[in-house]
């Protein structure tokens, strides 16, 4: 995989966005997803990592959020002052600027004097964070009492590991096992962390064969399986609203094809949990009319 942290990043806000908002806490409400491309006066399109409308002291903003893996410096502040100053003219509202980043909170610039009468100050979020072991025991608690956690505590799974400054990789191997047995409310939300997790593994694994074994810890394949049934499940929906009963069932026998080939791979059981298909019809690999 690569751009690890800019695909996790994405990952996150495109499918929880609000979950992620809440994690950082970052101020006002989240809205939803707005474009994160932005012409500038040369005709580029500089495109910004994540952008978003938030609610706050009852109006509405743009939420800027930059991931800055190397540096938070002047040149840092310099570029984010022109993104901000694009999403401002776009959308003729203001910006609320966030900086999230591995590098510790003391060895980051935070204001920026962008003219003589002008001083623009971001919210930045470091992930080192010296309660890092306290989270990590907290959650481990939870999760191994059998409580249910809610999306907001289940992403500190994904986070963790990010706020230790070293011995990643022994932290990640605790994580990996947690999230086989968080429980969660949500299940595609579940899912979801798999394949964010999938990032983390590939950043903080030491070799090769511990990325495989922890891939297999998470069941990362059962949950490709899953939602690959998910997506084919959306498209049988939006057949079912206009055509013909005879290609509907056409679809459903090819739904239940791709059915008996995850059951040669999976546990029957688990392969009928995902497909919809009873295990009494993969037992006998024909559907009942």
């Amino acid at each position: 995989m690569h751009n690890l942290d800019d695909t996790l990043v994405k990952r996150q806000y495109n499918y929880a966005g609000d979950v992620m908002h809440e994690w950082h806490q970052f101020p006002g409400k989240y809205l939803g997803p707005c474009s994160n491309g932005y012409p500038n006066a040369r005709g580029g399109i500089p495109r910004v990592d994540i952008c978003y409308f938030v609610s706050y002291n009852r109006h509405k903003y743009v939420m800027n959020v930059e991931d800055e893996t190397t540096k938070v410096d002047d040149a840092t502040l310099s570029k984010i002052n022109i993104y901000w100053r694009n999403i401002e003219y776009t959308h003729k509202l203001p910006v609320i600027s966030a900086i999230t980043t591995p590098i510790p909170l003391d060895q980051c610039k935070t204001i920026y004097k962008a003219s003589i009468t002008l001083t623009l100050e971001h919210i930045i979020r470091s992930y080192p964070h010296s309660k890092a072991g306290e989270r990590l025991s907290g959650i481990t608690s939870k999760i191994e009492s059998n409580e249910v956690l809610s999306k907001v505590e289940a992403m500190d799974l994904i986070m963790i590991p990010k706020m230790f400054e070293k011995n990643q990789d022994r932290v990640l191997e605790k994580v990996c096992e947690l999230l086989l047995i968080l429980r969660i409310d949500d299940e595609d939300f579940k899912l979801e962390l798999k394949f964010q997790m999938q990032c983390v593994i590939h950043k903080y694994a030491k070799t090769l064969n511990d990325i495989e074994r922890l891939e297999g810890v998470i069941g990362l394949q059962e949950a490709i399986t899953a939602r690959e049934f998910q997506d084919q499940k959306l498209i049988d929906e939006g057949f079912d609203q206009g055509i013909n009963q005879g290609i509907n069932q056409g679809i459903n026998r090819g739904r239940f094809a791709m059915a008996l080939e995850f059951k040669k791979e999976l546990e029957i059981s688990e392969a009928a949990r995902i497909s919809g298909f009873s295990i009494e019809e993969l037992e006998k690999e024909e559907l009942n009319k």
